[in-house]
């Protein structure tokens, strides 16, 4: 697991933005140390991370991102 920091320069985000998506549901840390507040991502959360990047800069909305990333994890689910 990464540290937030870590994980934000490893997908050269901000931190900032990492937690915003956090906060629109698009990409939760998979693990927040309740002592500390910590968050931490996993390196696999980079595709999903990237996804909603390439999405994003293609026009769409964060609310349209949230909707296809929920329906592309339901068909992974089947």
């Amino acid at each position: 697991m990464l540290k937030i920091g870590d994980f934000a320069r490893e997908a050269n985000v901000t931190v900032k933005t990492l937690r915003f998506y956090a906060s629109e549901g698009l990409l939760s840390p998979v693990f927040i140390d309740r002592f500390s507040g910590y968050r931490y991502y996993t390196r696999e959360q980079l595709s999903t991370l990237n996804r909603i990047l390439a999405l994003k800069d293609l026009g769409f909305s964060l609310a349209q991102i949230r909707q296809l990333l929920f329906e592309g994890k339901q068909k992974e689910a089947q």
